[in-house]
């Protein structure tokens, strides 16, 4: 079964909201059916929950991305369908899943700011360095000699050799991750030092 197709074919995110005059089947009976691959049964779950998990992201303050992280949670409920297990209201474990991706979404948009920073830290300092005056130039590398081994270090090679994270993770042999944490702190640190002097 095609997710995006089943997602689309109910017009998630668009309202499309009929029921019929017959009794519906429970979500916990739904559930089971798409497990078992029933693409109908996983269709009407998303037409009975789409506009409430809209609207939680929509409250939560995520008005612009609210289409976006829903269809990510019901992605996700997709996913779980074979270990899904009713010991609770379906809604409950829907919405557990929408707030992880909610959180999930937040870490994402976090790093994102994070590595924005940097990297015009990093263009900060190769300017400071290229375009300013003899004594801009001193305090520069008196800054850069303040920093800890770890993270001149990073700062080096990256601003001043123009390698990649990933190519200053391999040399250093540390994750990625770590590479930018250092470089965050260290351009923080060098703001610090240049504003003072």
């Amino acid at each position: 079964m095609d997710f995006r197709a089943a997602c689309y074919g109910v017009g998630l995110m668009h309202g499309n909201d009929e029921t019929g005059g017959v009794a519906s089947p429970s979500d916990e009976t739904l559930m089971r059916r798409v497990g078992r691959g029933d693409r109908d049964a996983f269709v009407e779950l998303v037409r009975r929950h789409q506009g409430g998990v809209v609207n939680f992201f929509r409250r939560m303050g995520d008005s612009k991305d609210a289409e976006d992280l829903a269809q990510e949670t019901f992605l996700r409920l997709f996913r779980y369908r074979k270990q899904y297990r009713p010991t609770a209201k379906l809604t409950t474990f829907l919405y557990l899943l929408a707030r992880r991706t909610r959180i999930d979404h937040l870490r994402k948009l976090e790093r994102r700011q994070r590595l924005r920073e940097a990297v015009a830290g990093e263009a900060e300092i190769e300017r400071s360095v290229r375009d300013g005056g003899r004594a801009l130039k001193d305090r520069a590398v008196e800054a850069l000699a303040e920093l800890s081994e770890e993270m001149r270090s990073v700062v080096v090679m990256s601003v001043f050799q123009g390698l990649k994270y990933r190519e200053i993770a391999e040399i250093m042999d540390i994750p990625v991750g770590t590479v930018k944490t250092r470089m965050f702190h260290a351009v923080r640190r060098l703001r610090e030092v240049l504003n003072d002097a």
